[in-house]
């Protein structure tokens, strides 16, 4: 199974790549990241999600996609980041998808979506983003295209 992570190169993404890769046989692996991997550079590609042509041309072949790209700090400056990475880069890597055939995902959503001092939020729960990084990362769930099978993760 041909796999790409996109934005694999940070914590979730680092263990998920050693995780597959310990799996020669059953899995190719491919990361796009804005910056090289410390430790998986010989499967890393650089490329930002908000550059849907380079996406298109990185995921083709392959069989699913697993979307980690985000802006999640509280620093992150200007705050139109978050919408244009989280959000815009969703559209985009839907898009490239659709162009090249892939049809699953599987992406990473985020308990901010539910805000504070909730007590185990889950799916069920209504959303109450309390900053923008909350925010977006709501309005990427709703994101969806019926010809994609997409899977999100709802970590705590």
């Amino acid at each position: 199974m041909n796999i790409t992570l996109i934005g694999g190169s940070g914590f979730v993404g680092t263990r998920l790549l050693g995780l597959l890769g310990e799996q020669p046989e059953k899995y190719t692996l491919r990361n796009i990241d804005k910056r090289q991997s410390h430790f998986f550079p010989h499967v890393t590609q650089l490329a930002d999600v908000r550059d849907a042509e380079a996406l298109r041309e990185k995921i083709a072949g392959s069989d699913v996609v697993v979307l980690l790209a985000a802006e999640h700090r509280d620093d992150v400056s200007p705050v139109s980041l978050y919408y244009d990475v989280n959000v815009g880069g969703m559209k985009n890597v839907l898009e490239a998808m659709l162009a090249t055939g892939v049809r699953r995902l599987v992406f990473t959503s985020s308990v901010a979506v539910y805000g504070l001092n909730k007590e185990n939020p889950d799916e069920t729960h209504p959303a109450d983003p309390f900053n923008h990084y909350g925010k977006s990362k709501r309005w990427q769930r709703c994101i969806r295209h019926h010809h994609i099978d997409c899977t999100a993760y709802q970590g705590n």
